[in-house]
């Protein structure tokens, strides 16, 4: 188990930069099996799950900067709402790990790339004046992205008894989303319901952080 502290424009709350991630600090979960193949070298194959909140306020300006301009002009703040979850991030890595022996301790470092899937806060900002008869809405588009990984890192093993290990470490880890919205005006009267389309894009988001882990190895013989 780790915590995660995210990185670069992962972490950016700018409103104006398209590419800030919003994220806030969060929580890994590591999973790993380590196949032997020298006395120092091995094949580890690694599975990663992370999730991080949102500065939830800052993103919620972002949405509202962004608005094209709406048949109420100026629009009136109070009836601004949004809503949105937290980034979620699966990896599925593999690669070498190169282990030192530090007395009765071992040195793991590694590194590891493959396939990572991102499922992207679904972010939705709402503009409802109760006395129109639309409603605007700027919600995504897409739910998941997916993309490449790359994780570098080290940790320390401490033997606990014969077949088990402490394991402390300390991980960077990189991939990328593309997350796209769509921005509607929705007519609330008619029938059916119709919508117009008055916007659309997408924001590439590099996801970076580094998690902080703690846990336990068993080794099977």
């Amino acid at each position: 188990m780790a915590g995660s502290v995210p990185l670069g424009s992962f972490s950016q709350t700018n409103v104006n930069n398209a590419s800030s991630g919003f994220a806030q600090k969060g929580f890994s979960l590591l999973l790993d099996a380590t196949y032997p193949l020298t006395s120092k070298w091995g094949l580890k194959g690694l599975v990663l799950i992370n999730t991080n909140t949102l500065d939830n306020t800052k993103l919620e300006n972002m949405l509202i900067n962004r608005t094209p301009v709406l048949p109420e002009n100026p629009a009136i703040p109070k009836y601004y709402s949004s809503t949105t979850n937290p980034w979620m991030s699966n990896a599925l890595l593999v690669g070498p790990v190169y282990t030192i022996t530090l007395g009765r301790a071992y040195l793991d470092i590694q590194l590891q790339g493959g396939v990572n899937v991102t499922y992207l806060p679904q972010q939705k900002l709402q503009y409802n004046n109760p006395s129109n008869l639309w409603f605007y809405l700027d919600q995504n588009s897409n739910s998941t992205d997916v993309s490449w990984g790359v994780l570098a890192g080290s940790a320390f093993r401490f033997p606990v008894s014969t077949r088990l290990n402490l394991k402390v470490g300390l991980n960077y880890f990189r991939s990328a989303a593309n997350l796209k919205y769509e921005q509607v005006q929705v007519a609330e009267q008619a029938s059916p319901v119709m919508s117009q389309t008055l916007g659309s894009g997408s924001n590439s988001i590099s996801i970076q952080m580094v998690t902080g882990s703690i846990g336990f190895v068993y080794y099977l013989n």
